[in-house]
């Protein structure tokens, strides 16, 4: 609502094109005007036109859509702003073409967003861009694809909608779910389970288990795995190769100091804080609180008696103080939650 004159500024470039015409309601655009409309999402424009089965009213094409909206006369909507066509407000998709232009100027490199934004937004915003600037809008595109539940699409209004409050509720850390996402393509359909965002919590410790044993890191300008990291990358953004090649760093023969410094270049990408948490890690391990040294103690001695129990009601009781435990070959090591 803050750009409504830009709005109104590239409407009236698409118009002064020849890409626009009025209706009873409004001004929409004439996507016959674009011969390779609809190519992002690789639209049947032909066979839209071909097995229509709806009315459109005035619109000429089927893919045609509003870029003003002429308020009704015999009411008033809560917001509506003067314009060349009238009382009105904008369409549904000239607001990202006119502040991409502004803010980013176009084409700008890459466009993010999801997989349902493919036919209808996204297509419509390049079309806008192509007409009002006589070139695209972005690039390259890159669409995710959704996060599921066993039950089908997350939604609000099916009551499933998880948040990042519902992971700390149950004891996962946010970074737990970042590291859960980039275990999958960004183009792969995910399915969200209390089991795998579990297991990806229990891997992200040891992960950050793992660097703190490295010690300190050196400084390296190029490396092997650095090429390796950089390609998969380039392969359309295969975070789960990088994943696992951090994995296979960690066990490869190289001396430590050259895997901490790789790793931590490797998470300039990831944003898995490794280390600020390696850090944190050392300070807590160094001087743990009196209580929470005591209650490892006590479970230090309950695994020694193999009372597994009582090693277990321990563990949870130093999760509730806020550490998870990971049981090493090196000894039980606190890991700070956020």
């Amino acid at each position: 609502t803050d750009h409504i004159p830009e709005q109104i500024k590239t409407i009236q470039k698409i118009e002064a094109n020849g890409y626009a015409y009025t209706t009873n309601d409004g001004l929409y655009f004439d996507t016959s005007k674009l011969p390779d409309y609809g190519k992002l999402a690789r639209l049947d424009v032909d066979g839209l036109e071909a097995g229509k089965r709806v009315a459109i009213g005035e619109k000429k094409n089927p893919t045609d859509f509003a870029l003003w909206k002429l308020s009704r006369t015999d009411e008033q909507r809560q917001m509506e702003w003067e314009s060349p066509w009238g009382m009105g407000f904008p369409g549904w998709h000239i607001e990202c073409s006119a502040m991409a232009a502004k803010y980013l100027e176009t084409p700008f490199d890459i466009h993010c967003g999801g997989v349902d934004h493919i036919p209808v937004h996204h297509t419509n915003e390049i079309a806008q861009t192509q007409a009002a600037e006589g070139h695209d809008l972005a690039k390259i595109w890159v669409h995710g694809e959704f996060l599921n539940i066993k039950e089908g699409k997350m939604s609000k209004s099916e009551g499933n909608f998880l948040t990042m409050h519902t992971l700390r509720e149950k004891n996962i850390d946010p970074l737990a779910y970042r590291y859960y996402l980039l275990q999958a393509h960004y183009r792969q359909l995910l399915e969200f389970s209390w089991e795998a965002i579990t297991a990806s919590q229990t891997a992200l410790n040891k992960l950050y288990v793992a660097v703190s044993d490295l010690g300190e890191p050196a400084t390296i300008q190029q490396h092997e795995y650095l090429d390796k990291f950089l390609a998969v990358l380039n392969d359309d953004l295969n975070t789960p190769k990088a994943i696992a090649l951090t994995w296979n760093l960690l066990k490869a023969d190289l001396p430590d100091d050259i895997k901490i410094s790789l790793i931590y270049t490797f998470d300039e990408v990831f944003g898995l804080q490794i280390n600020s948490r390696v850090t944190a890690i050392k300070e807590l391990n160094e001087h743990p609180p009196q209580d929470v040294a005591d209650l490892l103690e006590q479970r230090a001695t309950a695994r020694a008696e193999k009372n597994w129990d009582e090693a277990d009601r321990l563990r949870d009781q130093i999760q509730a103080a806020g550490f998870w435990v990971a049981d090493t070959p090196e000894g039980t090591k606190l890991i700070p939650k956020l």
